[in-house]
């Protein structure tokens, strides 16, 4: 691997992106180290080509801008190629994301291509021509526009920048793209049904529906429901703010929004689209809003068990969307105590490690020191008073814990990383919780100098949390819609992997899960009688 980054490296110097410890967390586990990643996408061109005929279609031009997004919050240096005024606006996009980015208009070398409806001279161009409800790559007739809708679009958008990034990084993936890779998706019935499909309607009522988590997959969901033509309130629930590691993947969010609140990138975005919205600034069941009267919830949140708190709360249907390292996921829960409920896919068959063993194992300190800094709420630059040091039994003290009540657990983690006390300054004074969480979690120390994060909070690429969030706001339209659901499938779950391409058997038979919350007679009785339902005779 050595040996091929160096061939890559020459006398380019690109700046790297201002989250780009973010963005090494994601790609870093694929290629190697951060120095070499550095180099290799600082060597690294990335050629995006539209139509002509784009500039005037409004679905198309949103996939392409959409492409231009989820690009720029990886690679430094972009080829655009479209008319003046598409050209012009993916510039702009593309700086306020990441204004270290070097753009060029005119033909040069690039390693990636990803051409939107005309045709191409490079040597393995990502085709992209989506059509009705279906995502298409690298099909006959891909260099030309056909009649497709929004969504498809966004989709489309999604899953050719994953085609990039399986081109540019081919040699070290195990399926890497080297040739064309044809491939089809029907977004709406996940199958290659013949059957006529009716179009997307327009002015679809969505009702109130809340948005549990303002992340990158429901950010995402929030891009979409910004492009279609619906009606309704969106009631907003995440208590954050933008950080800058975020902008690895938020597509709501530019470098001049860091410190912004979530909540507010969403009434931003759908200022003026015909949905109301109502922010939650606080973790959901903490405000009234997310207590009562729940109908409709679409789940973006990054734990299991956020997520089975959710469904406790019995809404009358949930929506629910998630990234896993190599695959993302999607989901659908209309029918309690008759279908898989959102808890069926969360319920944990095993032991599950506590909140103290997950920040133990990432910051690679004893599990008693950080039960300590939870318990008692230290600032993680002050050190432990004795007292504060647990006694339990089966967890002997270790015998370097004197130096717990003489050394902060910042200075800990600072000596084992080689940063200094000035480097991990802008955590003084804060919880421990918060040290993991942007951190590490969220990438602003570097994880590869300390421990492995746990599956649930691995970092995703761009492309794949935007594709998670379009099939979360897809599952929401299509399922407020009378036009659209006998088309469904009629698998609740679905899956794609993200680094494999199309075609994929995506849609997943799931089962009730044995000993869930949707099996309990009382839960059951109570959904029923929260939305006064009755069981057919």
């Amino acid at each position: 691997m050595d040996a091929t980054l160096k061939r890559r490296q020459g006398n380019i110097r690109v700046s790297q992106a201002r989250f780009y410890s973010r963005i090494a967390n994601a790609v870093g586990p694929f290629v190697g180290s951060s120095a070499d990643l550095a180099s290799y996408l600082g060597n690294t061109a990335v050629s995006l080509e539209a139509s002509a005929a784009l500039e005037d279609d409004p679905a198309h031009r949103a996939g392409f801008i959409l492409a231009v997004n989820l690009c720029a919050r990886l690679y430094p240096r972009l080829h655009i190629h479209a008319t003046k005024s598409v050209a012009e606006e993916c510039a702009s996009l593309a700086l306020q994301i990441n204004p270290n980015c070097e753009i060029e208009t005119k033909a040069g070398r690039c390693d990636a291509a990803l051409v939107w409806g005309r045709p191409s001279s490079a040597e393995v161009p990502v085709i992209v021509s989506p059509a009705g409800w279906v995502i298409r790559i690298d099909q006959h007739e891909g260099d030309r526009l056909l009649s497709t809708n929004i969504l498809t679009a966004l989709g489309a958008a999604a899953l050719a920048v994953g085609e990039v990034f399986r081109t540019v990084f081919a040699r070290f993936l195990p399926r890497g793209r080297v040739r064309p890779s044809p491939g089809l998706l029907n977004i709406l019935t996940l199958s290659e049904s013949k059957a006529a499909l009716p179009d997307l309607p327009r002015n679809i009522s969505l009702g109130r529906v809340h948005l549990a988590g303002a992340g990158a997959v429901g950010q995402a969901a929030v891009y979409a429901l910004s492009q279609v033509s619906a009606l309704g309130t969106v009631v907003v629930v995440d208590p954050e703010s933008i950080a800058l590691s975020n902008l690895q993947r938020y597509v709501l969010a530019f470098d001049a929004d860091v410190g912004a609140s979530k909540c507010a990138l969403v009434e931003r975005a759908l200022r003026g689209r015909g949905l109301e919205v109502v922010p939650v600034e606080s973790e959901w069941g903490d405000d009234e809003q997310t207590v009562r009267n729940v109908e409709c919830v679409c789940t973006a949140l990054d734990t299991a068990s956020a997520r089975v708190g959710v469904q406790a709360g019995l809404p009358r249907k949930i929506y629910n969307a998630w990234t896993q390292p190599a695959d993302v996921g999607w989901s659908r829960h209309e029918s309690f105590g008759e279908e898989p409920c959102l808890a069926c896919l969360y319920v944990p068959t095993g032991r599950r490690p506590s909140q103290h063993e997950l920040v133990s194992r990432a910051l690679r300190q004893p599990e008693l020191r950080v039960l300590a800094y939870l318990t008692f709420r230290v600032p993680v630059d002050s050190p432990l008073r004795p007292e504060q040091i647990p006694r339990l039994p089966n967890h002997p003290v270790p015998q370097d814990a004197s130096t717990w009540v003489s050394q902060s657990i910042l200075e800990a983690i600072g000596q084992r990383i080689g940063t200094d006390s000035d480097g991990l300054s802008i955590w003084k004074g804060k919880q421990i919780g918060d040290l993991y969480r942007e951190g590490i979690c969220g990438g602003a120390i570097i994880s590869d100098k300390l421990g492995e994060l746990p599956q649930e909070v691995a970092v995703p690429l761009a492309h794949q949390s935007a594709f998670a969030g379009i099939m979360l706001a897809t599952q929401l339209i299509v399922g407020s819609s009378s036009e659209l659901q006998p088309f469904r499938p009629s698998s609740t779950e679905a899956r794609l992997d993200v680094l494999a391409g199309l075609p994929q058997v995506v849609g997943r038979p799931r089962q009730r899960t044995l000993g869930c919350l949707c099996s309990d007679p009382d839960f059951i009785t109570r959904y029923e009688q929260k939305w006064m339902l009755a069981k057919n005779p």
